[in-house]
């Protein structure tokens, strides 16, 4: 079994964390963790260094870690893959540019997911219209199962 779980950043990546650890430690299953740096904008934004894009497997080679990588995000992705190893489940980091609902499902379908897990953070209807919505794109284009966890407490 194979999990894909994005994250974020925001509030409610420790929520999405605890969960995706309780369904792979109940699956026996193998984490894959994402983050999605998001695609320059032509306008504004620099294009990014080709080495900035490297392997998961050479970031853990890496005694300190290229720009974007060097980022707080990134460091604290490769702390939670590490804590996840600890508590016994084979965890994987990723880290891919593009935008979200792309970065999700290639991902899943390059690395043989059979779940996906990501947040909602319960964005209104004007919001949707008007921005979209990631768990909704992702939802549409999966070609497995995807939870969502909600932002809302119960």
């Amino acid at each position: 079994m194979k999990l894909l779980v994005a994250i974020d950043f925001s509030e409610l990546a420790k929520k999405i964390i605890a969960e995706a650890e309780k369904l792979a430690k109940n699956l026996k299953a193998k984490v894959f963790l994402l983050h999605v740096i998001p695609p320059p904008s032509p306008i504004i934004d620099v294009p990014p260094d080709v080495e900035a894009l490297l392997p998961p497997e050479e970031l853990f080679k890496k005694e300190s870690l290229p720009p974007p990588f060097d980022l707080p995000e990134s460091v604290k992705l490769i702390k939670i893959a590490q804590l996840l190893q600890e508590s016994g489940i084979d965890t994987a980091v990723i880290v891919a540019q593009n935008d979200e609902v792309t970065a999700i499902i290639d991902e899943s379908k390059k690395n043989g997911v059979d779940l996906i897990m990501l947040g909602s953070h319960g964005h209104g209807a004007l919001f949707h219209l008007i921005i979209g919505s990631v768990s909704e794109g992702v939802i549409r284009r999966a070609t497995c199962p995807v939870i969502i966890v909600p932002s809302v407490k119960r």
